[in-house]
């Protein structure tokens, strides 16, 4: 979520918006706002039943899952357009690998100008 920071000029100029889903517990995503200064909408989902909604439940995990998850989703940034409509997705085998912010600024230049 920090990385995304980074890039929130980038995001505003273009009304994007951001949003997390992740299996951390609520108390540990309203922790980690007030700790990094983090805006956003964060969602909770220990159960990943959302991440199941999209396919995206990490089946090749090691063991040693942080905070008792029982399992991880396969991380994922997604860039949807006005329409809802997805133009630019990113994923990464490893849970602990998320998209670098230029790539990121890459694809919104590439898709949203």
């Amino acid at each position: 979520m920090r990385r995304w920071e980074e890039l929130r000029p980038e995001f505003d100029k273009r009304n994007v918006r951001i949003l997390t889903v992740s299996t951390d517990t609520v108390s540990e995503l309203v922790a980690g706002r007030k700790k990094h200064g983090l805006g956003g909408l964060m969602l909770s989902d220990r159960d990943l039943s959302v991440t199941d909604l999209f396919g995206l439940r990490n089946l090749g995990i090691h063991s040693g899952i942080p905070g008792g998850a029982k399992a991880l989703p396969v991380p994922t940034s997604i860039l949807a357009d006005a329409n809802g409509e997805v133009v630019w997705m990113d994923q990464s085998e490893n849970y602990q690998q998320r998209s670098e912010p230029g790539f990121v600024l890459n694809a919104l230049q590439e898709h949203l100008g």
